[in-house]
């Protein structure tokens, strides 16, 4: 959907802009405020922040000059993620819970945290497009076709990236090893 078609939808309802809004650019918001906070934070801090962005955006429509709408959505999801992140950070470290559940293993589970972040910073070295490929299709179970119409690419040339970025990760996991 275009900008001016957002628009005309906000002033006819504000709730139809609103969703034409979400619907256009979730995915451009969701990746940016990603790569922000990723290693910082909780997906759920993500989606908090996503919607912070929404909802700032949503407020000052009116005010935002024609024709800077994605430049000023991209700017508030850079600034809003990392004031989470410098919340996040501001949290006390060290802090444990007062009892660990019985049934919790710490160690697996920092074990797996720690998988997690090496495979996150490998995906990130592959750089553009092909760690926001691997991530839509893997982490957000999208297809080629959805990929490439959020990317703006051909769907086959979405699976030929995929499978030389998982070649390209397999061969990383074996130089770690």
């Amino acid at each position: 959907m275009t900008e001016e078609q957002i628009r005309a939808a906000a002033v006819r309802s504000p709730d139809a802009g609103a969703r034409a809004l979400f619907d256009t650019y979730y995915n451009y918001v969701y990746a940016i405020v990603y790569r922000c906070i990723a290693g910082t934070g909780t997906r759920e801090d993500a989606e908090e922040c996503v919607s912070d962005v929404f909802l700032e955006v949503l407020r000052k429509l009116p005010d935002i000059s024609a024709g800077s709408l994605q430049a000023y959505i991209g700017t508030a999801a850079r600034h809003q993620a990392l004031n989470v992140c410098r919340r996040i950070t501001r949290r006390p470290a060290g802090e444990l819970p007062e009892t660990i559940p019985s049934g919790q293993d710490v160690a697996a589970d920092a074990e797996l945290a720690a998988q997690a972040r090496e495979l996150m910073a490998q995906i990130r070295a592959l750089g553009e497009p092909d760690a926001t490929i691997l991530i839509q299709r893997y982490y957000y179970d999208r297809n080629a076709r959805e990929i490439g119409k959020i990317l703006g690419m051909n769907p086959v040339t979405v699976r030929s990236r995929l499978h030389r970025a998982l070649k390209a990760l397999r061969s990383a996991a074996k130089d770690l090893l």
